[in-house]
This record gives structure tokens, sequence and C-alpha cells, in this order.
């Protein structure tokens, strides 16, 4: 094991991808990532990365008025030196890892993200009926003789129309990533996969509609006095 703890340390202080690597050995990407955070191998990246100062040929036409080549600790040699001398070493691990990701994909997983979140809007911010009503403190604040609180009340037509037009929002945007999911279809480059995977969510997406659809809402109007 540590034999290939080595030659995948080496690959890594190379440059290599981690989709690459993990190919290459057989490996986890969450397992490349223990080793990478454990051993400190980013550390010893950055350090091989100061050291390696790169100038212009001898007589090369681009080293005059160039005092020394580039400046001391430039990191410009480095794939990612702007993002490594501002950002942590993590959010440089996701970078890397959606470099190796399809444009189509990328979008995909927003697709989905986008789509849970509408559903799980359906369970947080149900209206069990007209009498629904959330009562929440506002502010309170002790007297000397008594507690002031000031209560703020959500009834269950405010809180229907919220949702409303939370949901009238959240599903223009979802509907506007998919039709540019499937326009991004269009290239040669999409694979039966991705062409699959949206017609399957527009199928789900139909079928939550249709359950809408299929609740029905009586409204009842009656004269003073009368009984239905």
């Amino acid at each position: 094991m540590n034999e290939i703890k080595e030659k995948v340390k080496a690959d890594y202080l190379k440059g290599l991808k981690y989709k690459v690597i993990c190919e290459k050995y057989d490996l986890s990407i969450n397992t490349l990532k223990s080793w990478i955070k454990r051993y400190k191998w980013s550390d010893e990246k950055k350090k091989g990365a100061h050291k390696n100062k790169r100038g212009a040929p001898l007589n090369n036409k681009n080293a005059i008025g160039n005092k020394g080549g580039a400046p001391p600790k430039n990191k410009n040699a480095e794939k990612h030196g702007f993002f490594s001398k501002y950002l942590p070493d993590e959010t440089l691990e996701i970078i890397q890892e959606i470099e190796q990701k399809n444009p189509i994909d990328i979008l995909w997983e927003n697709i989905q993200i986008q789509y849970a979140a509408i559903i799980r809007a359906q369970k947080i911010m149900y209206v069990r009926d007209k009498e629904d009503i959330t009562k929440h403190l506002k502010k309170e604040k002790d007297g000397d003789i008594f507690t002031e609180k000031e209560w703020e009340f959500q009834y269950a037509w405010d809180k229907q129309a919220n949702f409303l037009r939370a949901q009238s929002r959240a599903m223009s945007e979802l509907r506007s990533m998919i039709k540019r999911y499937e326009e991004m279809l269009k290239s040669d480059l999409a694979t039966e996969e991705q062409k699959l995977r949206i017609q399957k969510l527009k199928a789900e997406i139909d079928k939550v509609k249709d359950k809408d659809d299929d609740k029905t809402i009586e409204i009842v109007i009656k004269r003073r006095g009368e009984d239905i």
C-alpha cells in the first residue's frame, strides 16, 4: 500500500487530474482526497510550484527589460495559480473536479437541485386548510411590571399566496434550465444517457402536475338562513 501511495503522490504532484489518478490505481475519489488532506500533499505541491522558476531562453527578446524574470512568489507556473493564492485547498479540489465535468452534466446537476428544492417546498410550505394560522413571537421586552410581546400572524391565505409566488418563480427557472439543456443535447457530444435522463424528469414533472390538476375546489354560496 505504501508503494501505491508513493506512486499516487508522485502523479498528484505532477498535476495529473483526480479522475486519471483514480482510474490508474483503482481508487475512489474520496480515498484520494483523504490522502491529500492527511499527508498534506497539497502543501508540497504548492512548495514545488514556488521552486519551479521559469525564465525566457538566453538572448530571448521577451527578456528585454525584465530584471530577473517573474516577481518573487509568482504563481504563473501553477495551473490554478491565481485561485490558489486566495482560495482554500478544498475549494481548489472542487475546481479540479469541475474541470473534468461535461457542461451538459453540470447543467443537469443544477436542474436536479432546482427540482429537489421544488419538491421539498411542497412539504415545508404546506397549508392544511383555511384555519391554518402560524403565530410567531416577533419581539419581547421585559418591563418592571409586565412583559411586552409583539406577535406576527401568518394566515392561511397569506401563506398560500407566498407559496404560489415562490413556486411559480422556481418552476419558471426550472423550465428555463430544461430548455437550455435540450438545446445543448442537439450537440454531437451529447450522449444517449444525457438525452434519456431529461425525458424521465419531464415525465415525473407531468405526474406531479397531473396530481395537482386532479384536485378540484368546490365553492358553495348560500344565503343567510339557508341550509345546504
